[in-house]
């Protein structure tokens, strides 16, 4: 039983940290060209083409912004109101 709290409670904890990351910091580099807008060709390492992950802007939103914009979306369309 104690484990079992112990588990739940390091795992809040990791996710209000993640949270709260998103919250501060809502973007990070793009996977493909580490944040550079261009990535090599693999083939050809001379060769440097925009890229098309991030849409040459270097940064990608994270999934869990992604997620807390799809579910504020889903609440303002079907206008639920906080009493």
């Amino acid at each position: 039983m104690r484990g079992t709290l112990t588990a739940t409670g390091i795992a809040l904890v990791v996710l209000a940290g993640y949270t709260l990351s998103c919250i501060i910091r809502p973007f990070r580099d793009c996977w493909l060209c580490k944040g550079k807008a261009h990535h090599r060709s693999k083939r050809n390492p001379k060769l440097s083409r925009p890229c098309r992950w991030c849409r040459s802007s270097g940064k990608r939103l994270r999934f869990g912004r992604r997620l807390w914009n799809r579910a504020r979306r889903v609440h303002r369309d079907t206008g639920v109101t906080a009493r």
